[in-house]
């Protein structure tokens, strides 16, 4: 056992702190823009404070996902496939932050 638990926890209520006022500004926007076209609505996401404040969300998200789905790993799988299921997890993590990140990408520019 490699006794991360106290930095995993942190880790966990870090993020969670991180996420709480970015979804509601992201839902503040959200509501702001219902009805927006998509010009409108690209130009708000590409403007550089939410273009930075979205790329935060998406980074803070992914890392809260990893985190979750590790702990329910643990606590869930059998030893001898947990390795695969959390390399599962890193993997897809990485990917959903990656899609999110490139999606911003294209919106800004």
């Amino acid at each position: 056992m490699t006794h991360k638990g106290t930095a995993t926890f942190i880790a966990q209520r870090a993020s969670a702190a991180l996420l709480a006022p970015l979804v509601i500004w992201f839902l503040w926007g959200a509501v702001a823009h219902a009805g927006a076209s998509y010009e409108e609505v690209r130009a708000w996401i590409a403007a550089p404070l939410n273009a930075g404040l979205m790329a935060v969300l998406i980074l803070a998200g992914s890392l809260h996902m990893r985190i979750g789905l590790d702990e329910i790993i643990d606590d869930y799988i059998d030893s001898g496939a947990r390795g695969v299921f959390k390399l599962l997890n890193l993997l897809a993590s990485l990917g959903a932050a990656a899609l999110g990140l490139w999606s911003l990408f294209v919106l800004s520019f």
